[in-house]
């Protein structure tokens, strides 16, 4: 069976190592488990474990009280910003840490969506073929299934996440 021009890609040797090296450190952020946030918000419940007043950290920070009640209500709203958070932080002598966690392994992922575009794929195929009385065998299609995500796979990310299948844009 040939196979659609989208998998004519595949990743040169350096790419598949700085990918892998990149998706071990993606999947060691997995096994961080961040806290459930205080709903009035880390600032202002480490400040008053602190013992700290609005006034005080806001003197540390050059703002005013009224600007660090702002802040911290807009940090429980979900609404401040990185920057602004960075900066009462460093008032707290504390560090912002944030992260983009994926729920699956990298791997996962990858396996997933070229399984969905195999699957796209191979149905298109499957279709022609039996309308054509040349249908594949539930076991040879399996196979095919199998080749076309391994394919996939190692043609790299740029092919995985195409809107449109068959799309041969860069």
């Amino acid at each position: 069976m040939k196979l659609p021009l989208l998998v004519t890609q595949k990743l040169t040797n350096v790419q598949a190592v700085v990918r892998k090296q990149i998706v071990v450190k993606i999947d060691k952020t997995m096994e961080l488990k961040a806290p459930t946030p205080p709903k009035t918000g880390w600032i202002r419940t480490i400040r008053e474990a602190l013992g700290m007043s609005g006034t005080q950290l806001g003197e540390r920070l050059n703002l005013t009280r009224n600007q660090i009640s702002i802040l911290e209500r807009k940090e429980a709203a979900g609404t401040i910003t990185l920057n602004q958070l960075q900066q009462i932080a460093e008032g707290l002598n504390a560090d912002l840490m944030y992260a983009v966690v994926p729920r699956k392994s990298i791997e996962e992922i990858l396996e997933d969506r070229a399984a969905e575009i195999a699957h796209s794929i191979l149905e298109i195929s499957h279709q022609n073929m039996f309308l054509e009385a040349q249908q594949l065998s539930k076991e040879k299609q399996h196979e095919s299934t199998k080749m076309l995500i391994k394919e996939l796979i190692n043609a790299g990310g740029k092919v995985l996440w195409k809107t449109h299948i068959g799309e041969n844009r860069k």
